[in-house]
């Protein structure tokens, strides 16, 4: 899947929750519904494209580690 520029906001988001350690990322879809106020296979086609493309938007700088 192609990383959507529309979307960086989202990207950014997860990464934060993922280092956040609230929640195993395979259970993120609620967090974005209620952040972002998506509907349920919107925010799934946004994490599963955040998880396809986690290396590529590590690589663009589009998320950082924050290490």
């Amino acid at each position: 899947k192609e990383i959507k520029e529309e979307w960086t906001e989202y990207y950014v988001f997860l990464e934060t929750l993922r280092q956040s350690g609230v929640t195993n990322m395979f259970g993120a879809t609620p967090y974005l519904r209620e952040e972002f106020g998506l509907g349920r296979r919107e925010a799934i086609n946004v994490l599963s494209n955040w998880i396809e493309n986690y290396q590529e938007l590590l690589d663009k700088g589009i998320i950082s580690k924050g290490e």
